[in-house]
């Protein structure tokens, strides 16, 4: 069965769909902040200044009533796409550019392109049609190197809701030995995009020459290790391939769902040998390094595996052809890409990805021009109003997504070096009052114009391991209540001021710490104004970078911050639960330390404390995914009793500007990796 190219049938024109939000996201509010109203007024200007095209209407001024609806109402929501595997006969349809190529001799025919068994997606909205270019923003090549994530492409997929992992490059996959070995068994005839074949070889090659390799990696993963040994890896079979550990590993088929997982599959041996010293002569590979600019020959290996190498062969459904420094970096379809739609069509259908360098201000006016295509990044929620007032004039509309990053989580510093405040901030009395005290309401309306809902960081609602009584626990605005808990702790004396004093005399005073991107100044001064009602001296301070963290090795913070609002894998990032990491957990590094050290450094954590490490380290042991639930929850049941770290406004939607012209992009998802999730790979543009 040969489909040939999909006809081009137009939908009609777009507006908003009739999709309806979820209950934390259906209050706008009844004016924008004053903030928000300078902001949003200078890209105005600009726009003003630049193009003549925009007005001054509504600029922080009255938002009425709920939320627009999300999609399009000339046609049903749009859904989420499903996977499967192609069962038909060896019949397939292909880009007409691909077609003429076959025809000309220059590539083999869609039928030698494809594996003997590709992956199908069933698209959420339609097949097809072929062609077009889907524009994206970067204010450089670092930036655009994040957005590269969304070419999201492992051994299994997870699902756009986060709820179930897909298969992918792996066809099917088995769990023996009670969660000690893994094996999964490749799509056979995959190619990599310069047509060569990819098997279990490609992955074994960066095993035994990356992985193992201490100057390509210095530092395995956790992933890739239990009980400080590396795993094993094996290929009984040119499509079959085997990770096996000395004890049961039981979230690693989640681990290989994340997106750094790619790495495995990055590593064509035929193209990397040439580079390495275990193949390439030890003379020519030097005098290769020495001409391209290196010192030694890992740092000219490492420089061939980055994305913007275009010489560099890979899985992805589009490739890239003109890599920085070009100011518009271009993607184009992998010719031997190896997944079809449910009629047999190859994919991707978007003929190619711009990816254009700019900065901010001017990303934005992009954006209100609708010269994007389908973009999450530099969408911020605070030009939410301005967004929404051009959408019909740049031909596009908003989604609400589901999203980790929100309001700042605030984590007072359990392990302060000062013994004084340490011995405060030890007592759950205090961490409660800091929590009562705070009006986040206010900060909803203030900052995050009347979106999302007072909470807890706790698993999303999209995880089997969401409690909404976790979720909501102390987040009432309760000043009497915060002032009575630091009575009780003695806090009672204060000053000329008013300040509480500590108990050696001196004013109690807190500095919520951070640096840019970390988390939401405006949100943290609210914070401090709301503690300083309850007689605390309270500030927030900027740091640079590196200083802050010369400040946290040393446990000189009184507060530390993270930009995470809710948890979508909080199995894998248990960072506000479990002190598993270095710098993560910045309100218990000394019991890090001593957990990622067993015991030889740092501090002992508190009994309850002691107790989620050992639930957690029961959920490592266990590929029963039911007693995983039921042990996570009672980690976050422990984590709520004790209070050690808190949070501000959560569910806040995740903005993504959707060009009227595209489809198959669904209404609503989890942004985990971009758009990742969504199989961005069977996105259309009809013209």
């Amino acid at each position: 069965m040969d489909c040939g190219p999909i006809p081009r049938t137009l939908y009609p024109d777009m507006i908003l769909s009739t999709a309806t939000p979820s209950p934390a996201l259906r209050r706008l509010p009844q004016a924008a902040a004053g903030a928000l109203t300078l902001a949003l007024g200078l890209v105005l200007l600009v726009a003003l200044l630049g193009r003549g095209m925009f007005f001054l209407a509504h600029i922080g001024g009255p938002m009425e009533g709920d939320p627009e609806p999300l999609g399009a109402d000339a046609r049903d929501p749009v859904g989420h796409h499903r996977v499967g595997t192609w069962e038909g006969p060896r019949g397939f349809g292909e880009a007409p550019e691909l077609r003429a190529l076959a025809e000309s001799g220059k590539i083999p025919p869609v039928e030698a392109r494809l594996p003997r068994d590709p992956l199908v997606i069933h698209p959420p909205e339609r097949n097809g049609p072929y062609g077009g270019s889907w524009n994206r923003f970067g204010t450089g090549p670092d930036d655009i190197s994040a957005m590269t994530g969304m070419m999201y492409e492992v051994l299994l997929r997870r699902s756009p809701m986060m709820d179930d992992l897909l298969p992918n490059l792996a066809r099917d996959w088995r769990v023996e030995e009670n969660g000690k070995r893994f094996v999964f068994e490749l799509r056979e005839g995959v190619r990599w995009s310069d047509g060569e074949p990819f098997d279990s070889g490609d992955l074994m090659f960066w095993y035994e020459h990356v992985l193992k390799n201490p100057e390509l990696t210095p530092a395995p993963h956790r992933a890739f290790v239990r009980d400080g040994e590396l795993m094993k890896m094996r290929a009984p079979g040119k499509h079959t391939i085997e990770f096996s550990f000395s004890r049961p590993h039981g979230l690693f088929l989640y681990w290989l769902a994340e997106h750094f997982t790619s790495v495995m599959l990055q590593y064509p041996a035929h193209y990397f040998r040439q580079f390495h010293p275990e193949f390439a002569g030890e003379e020519e590979l030097h005098r290769r390094t020495t001409r391209a600019g290196f010192d030694a020959w890992y740092q000219y290996f490492e420089d061939r595996a980055e994305w913007r190498n275009p010489e560099r062969p890979a899985l992805t459904a589009w490739v890239i052809t003109r890599p920085p420094p070009a100011r518009r970096i271009l993607f184009e379809r992998n010719p031997y890409y190896w997944k079809v739609d449910s009629k047999g069509n190859q994919l991707p259908y978007i003929d190619r990805k711009t990816y254009r360098i700019s900065d901010r201000e001017a990303i934005n006016l992009h954006f209100l021009g609708g010269e994007m295509g389908v973009e999450r990044r530099h969408v911020l929620l605070r030009n939410y109003p301005l967004l929404k007032e051009y959408r019909e004039r740049g031909d596009y509309r908003i989604h609400h997504w589901i999203t980790e990053p929100g309001s700042s989580a605030i984590m007072p510093n359990l392990n302060h070096r000062d013994p004084v405040m340490r011995e405060i901030i030890s007592d759950r009395r205090f961490r409660l009052a800091l929590s009562h005290a705070i009006d986040r309401e206010e900060i909803r309306d203030a900052v995050y114009l009347g979106l999302g809902r007072p909470r807890q960081i706790t698993p999303a609602f999209t995880s089997p391991l969401y409690e909404e009584a976790d979720a909501v626990a102390h987040t009432g605005h309760d000043p009497a209540r915060a002032e009575r808990l630091l009575d009780e702790m003695g806090l009672n004396q204060r000053n000329e001021e008013g300040v509480r004093l500590r108990p050696d005399g001196r004013p109690l005073s807190l500095t919520i710490e951070m640096f840019p991107l970390l988390g939401d100044i405006e949100a943290l001064n609210l914070v401090a104004d709301h503690w300083k009602q309850v007689g605390l001296d309270a500030d927030v301070r900027q740091f640079a970078r590196s200083l802050y963290y010369t400040r946290m090795s040393a446990r000189l913070h009184d507060v530390g911050v993270s930009s995470i609002s809710q948890l979508l894998t909080p199995l894998l990032d248990h960072r506000f639960f479990i002190p598993y990491h270095a710098t993560a957990p910045r309100h218990a590094l000394e019991y890090a330390s001593w957990f990622l050290s067993e015991g030889e450094r740092g501090e002992r954590p508190p009994a309850a404390m002691r107790r989620a490490i050992k639930l957690y380290r029961e959920i490592q042991n266990t590929t029963d995914t039911e007693e995983q639930t039921r042990l996570g929850k009672k980690i976050q049941r422990i984590n709520t009793e004790n209070f050690w770290t808190f949070g501000l406004i959560g569910d806040l939607p995740g903005l993504v500007l959707v060009k009227n012209s595209f489809r198959n992009v669904p209404d609503e998802a989890v942004l985990y990796h971009n758009v990742g999730l969504t199989a961005p790979e069977c996105y259309a543009i009809e013209e």
